[in-house]
């Protein structure tokens, strides 16, 4: 597949989501792709679980006294299809730009951490499930499969996506790297002001950057925005409040060669923009392209299944078809 490399403008949304509110949080995710496109932005990013909101409950609460904030982010997940994508749909439409916003997804009974992608059409292209949820995540979203690791091939390069902390997994980088990514979604929550935190501001944009520099492409680093807001709706007690500041975003785009090109303030909700050049990646490939001349087949190989994996395979299922009390009868004879 020919490599292109077109100049583009991209964008980075700091976001403040609408807490365990579907509704409220794709009217306010519809808002900012529009005011995106509006901009000029061809490429539109968004931050994790943005839709509608990331879980905080599960690093404060035991898994039972999260329970009920469970149903509610059951109740408020995102199904596909159904009005809330349609309207992310349209906005992409609207916006004429590639989108890519991370949502809660519900299918069947399960939840899944999703990066949805739409094209300038609105047409829903493709998805990422996080691989593997991240500690007390797990008793929230299910895991994801390497069949739904997309890396899509557009008029503006290679894009694809991550979200938090699948960007530490070597195999997963090694990856995107081997289907040429050109411009990665980095999808994060917030960071912590505690360098000693593992959640620190300043080791999530470690972590992005090394991404951008190891794959040589343009990341697109989005964050959210902690806020009271977010807080009166789960937060029982000050001490829990006191787990978490307001502010703390750290949404940047980084070069393929390390380098922060732009950026927003840690406390305001907004968007990130610059005008991009895939061709500065050449030079990095020149230096170190880790899915070609630099890296060892001789000694060290990965293979990745990407084919769907599921537990239950249903084949030639037909559809039940309901009978009546004497139609049920007459079968039992």
């Amino acid at each position: 597949m020919e490599m292109v490399y077109p100049k583009t403008k991209v964008a980075a949304v700091q976001f403040e989501p609408k807490m365990l509110d579907l509704e409220g949080s794709v009217a306010h995710t519809a808002d900012m792709i529009r005011e995106a496109g509006k901009e000029g932005a061809h490429i539109i990013a968004f931050p994790e679980a943005a839709i509608p909101g990331y879980p905080w409950w599960i690093w404060m609460k035991n898994p039972g006294a999260g329970m009920k904030y469970y149903v509610k982010l059951f109740e408020n997940s995102a199904e596909i299809p159904s009005p809330a994508v349609a309207a992310l749909s349209e906005a992409a439409h609207d916006a004429g730009a590639y989108v890519c916003i991370s949502v809660t997804e519900r299918e069947l009974n399960s939840l899944y951490l999703t990066q949805l992608w739409f094209d300038p059409t609105g047409a829903l292209v493709g998805k990422h499930r996080k691989l593997k949820a991240t500690n007390a995540e797990m008793t929230v979203w299910g895991d994801g499969d390497t069949s739904l690791m997309p890396v899509l091939d557009t008029e503006y390069g290679k894009l694809g996506g991550f979200q938090c902390w699948e960007h530490y997994i070597p195999l997963n980088v090694a990856t995107m790297s081997a289907m040429g990514e050109q411009i990665h979604v980095s999808s994060w929550s917030i960071g912590m002001p505690d360098s000693t935190h593992p959640f620190a501001d300043a080791q999530c944009v470690t972590t992005a950057t090394y991404y951008a520099l190891t794959n040589g492409c343009y990341t697109l680093v989005a964050s959210q925005l902690w806020t009271e807001a977010q807080a009166d709706v789960i937060c029982e007690s000050e001490e829990e409040r006191k787990m978490m500041e307001p502010g703390h975003g750290f949404t940047r785009i980084i070069a393929p060669n390390g380098c922060t090109i732009s950026e927003l303030p840690s406390d305001e909700e907004g968007i990130c923009y610059a005008d991009i050049d895939l061709s500065t990646s050449i030079p990095v490939k020149y230096l170190i392209d880790t899915s070609g001349h630099y890296n060892t087949p001789g000694t060290m190989q990965l293979y990745v299944d990407m084919s769907e994996h599921r537990s239950v395979h249903l084949e030639h299922m037909h559809e039940q078809k309901a009978l009546s009390y004497e139609e049920f009868q007459s079968a039992c004879d």
